[in-house]
């Protein structure tokens, strides 16, 4: 096989114009940063990152006239300001806030140790770019909060001034890629209170310092998976072995396999494609240095040998860049939705990213991440989203073959085929913890047709691989020669069966809905097919043959806690509402024995609960 081409992420900065020459302009630039009022606060602010020993903090900094140079051509560059703010005695920081030209304020930080992008055209040094930036302080109340480590998460509280009788809120922001929230701690207590946000009435008994307890969550060496959105599109970022034709490098866009899909795509949350693995350095300013993302099993740093940097411009968005020979490209939504699209087997309308040299404030500019942990799984989640076809005793069938690991949740059951049967069945085996390794193909039972209700939660550890399992998977990367032959498998009847709507193993294609070519027939992406091949004379349709589990039925035990009371009723309600479940027993909830799960299963519990029945 050809040497995979996928050239994702990897940043074509340099245009034919641009290699001209050598040598460009000069910028100059200069910060200016204050704190709100005098004697609350000191601050400092550079154009290089140093440590809180090198700091020297003024009243008022802005003196210093900062140059950057530049490649020819090049008419703006853009700059990173570090801020430090120090609160005086019987003071607390709240936030950093950004002033435009015309004096008008935008608050961009809680952390008083922190960093922004800056954009620079003036060429004249006795007229720079001049930035301004304040922080702001206020008198320390009876209750103020303060965050463990700062480079982990930060604390804001809505009345900082605060007296007996008042009541408060305390919010712990931990930082999106690096800190996760453990508890609050007062005056060194041992005891942590988990609330967040925390609220309560001051009084002079619970009066003092509330710190937010931090610990990392590894990111540099794990990673952590998240869903990529664009803040000014709303389109979701996605890699997969199609691709709009390559554009010329003097055009700066990511090529191949790069794809951004509208908000209302309905298979963001049940397609692997758009899940991304990332890793990086925390800067200690809400980003990530040395960032390296990964999807499908490729990294942008194994294709491109490319460090990106992920700079915090606001909560929660996050500009994508990185500098090659003088020029910094940054990533962006290139297209409106109506231009440019291309149409993706099994997906619909589709089209690229792109890597452009002039970062301003526009949002297409942007990116918000959904983080997929334990504390998001409620709202952020990869599921996934069988046909209603496939309904067997009161569970729905499909297959996954991803290049991460995952738990599976909600009651969802994985099993592998471990063996053909005498009768001409499969057998698939259960993979007792619900826990599947990286790359391995599997059948998912699941509780109903949605992802919401059929979720994964992906690891970043490594599992054992599963030896000897019949089912072999699929996962498109492109290796740019433009053949779809070359990054996805082709359907061929004679060795391989596909899971079919009703369930059974059979010779139903996966036919390209935009092309009526019927050639075009492939496996499609993140799913799995039975390999048949060592069979003499394969049967055109084969059952799978699961091994019933040794499961203690209890009736109306719905959430699987070992008893039958009110918290199965509002288990039964929540999954009839699609709420997210952290368990389902289906057996135990289907109290009227009628394979499915009714209104009328949870009214049957309360009646049991009330000793009518």
């Amino acid at each position: 096989m050809k040497k995979i081409l996928f050239l994702f992420l990897t940043l074509l900065f340099i245009s034919t114009e641009s290699r001209a020459g050598v040598g460009g302009p000069t910028f100059y630039y200069k910060f200016v940063a204050q704190p709100n009022e005098t004697g609350a606060g000191k601050v400092y602010v550079t154009n290089k990152e140093v440590g809180e020993e090198n700091v020297k903090y003024y009243d008022y900094y802005g003196t210093t006239i900062f140059t950057e140079g530049s490649l020819p051509n090049v008419k703006t560059v853009t700059v990173t300001a570090y801020l430090y703010a120090q609160p005086a005695d019987g003071y607390i920081f709240t936030h950093w806030a950004r002033l435009d030209d015309y004096g008008k304020e935008t608050v961009f930080s809680q952390a008083r140790h922190t960093s922004d992008l800056v954009t620079t055209t003036n060429t004249d040094k006795q007229n720079p770019k001049v930035n301004y930036f304040k922080a702001y302080f206020a008198k320390m109340g009876l209750v103020y909060p303060k965050s463990s480590d700062e480079t982990l998460g930060t604390v804001m509280i809505d009345i900082p001034t605060n007296t007996v009788g008042d009541v408060v809120t305390m919010t712990a922001i931990p930082d999106l890629f690096n800190g996760q929230f453990k508890g609050w701690q007062r005056n060194n207590q041992t005891t942590l209170i988990t609330d967040n946000p925390l609220t309560l009435t001051v009084s002079n008994a619970n009066r003092g310092i509330y710190t937010a307890v931090y610990e990392p969550k590894g990111v540099e060496d794990k990673g952590v998976f998240v869903i990529m959105q664009n803040v000014g599109t709303k389109r979701y970022f996605g890699v997969t072995g199609d691709s709009e034709p390559t554009f010329g490098e003097e055009q700066r866009y990511f090529t191949n396999s790069m794809m951004l899909v509208d908000d209302s795509n309905t298979e963001v949350f049940n397609n692997p494609s758009f899940l991304m693995k990332v890793k990086g350095i925390p800067n200690g300013t809400g980003g990530l240095n040395n960032v390296s993302i990964e999807s499908q099993g490729i990294s942008t740093f194994d294709i491109g040998q490319q460090y990106f940097r992920m700079e915090c411009f606001e909560e929660n968005e996050y500009f994508i860049f990185a500098t090659q020979n003088g020029f910094t490209g940054y990533l962006k939504d290139n297209g409106s939705a109506e231009t440019g699209t291309n149409q993706m087997e099994l997906l619909g309308s589709y089209h690229s990213p792109g890597i452009w040299n002039r970062w301003n404030y526009n949002r297409d500019y942007a990116w918000q991440f959904k983080l997929i942990d334990e504390e998001h799984f409620d709202t952020n989640y990869i599921g996934a989203k069988p046909e209603a076809s496939t309904l067997k005793n009161g569970k729905y069938y499909t297959t996954m073959y991803t290049a991460f690991a995952y738990e599976c949740r909600d009651g969802m059951k994985a099993y592998f085929a471990d063996k053909f049967m005498d009768n001409g069945d499969v057998h698939l085996k259960q993979l007792k913890d619900g826990r599947v390794p990286a790359y391995t193909a599997v059948v998912l039972e699941c509780n109903g047709t949605t992802p919401k209700k059929n979720r994964m939660m992906p690891l970043c550890e490594e599992l054992t691989p599963i030896e000897g399992n019949l089912l072999k998977g699929e996962i498109w990367l492109n290796d740019g020669s433009d053949d779809p032959e070359n990054y996805r498998t082709k359907f061929d009847p004679s060795t391989m069966r596909l899971l079919s709507k009703k369930g059974t193993f059979g010779k139903d294609p996966v036919t390209d809905p935009f092309n009526n070519n019927a050639s075009l027939t492939y496996i499609a992406n993140n799913t799995c097919y039975l390999d048949v091949s060592d069979l003499e004379t394969p049967p055109d349709e084969i059952t799978p043959n699961m091994t019933p589990d040794n499961v203690n039925r209890i009736w109306g035990d719905a959430n699987g806690d070992g008893t039958t009371d009110i918290s199965d009723v509002i288990c039964i309600v929540n999954y009839i509402l699609d709420r997210p479940l952290k368990s389902f027993v289906f057996v135990n909830a289907d109290t009227s024995e009628n394979k499915m799960i009714e209104l009328n299963d949870a009214l049957l519990i309360v009646a049991y609960i009330l000793g009518k029945i």
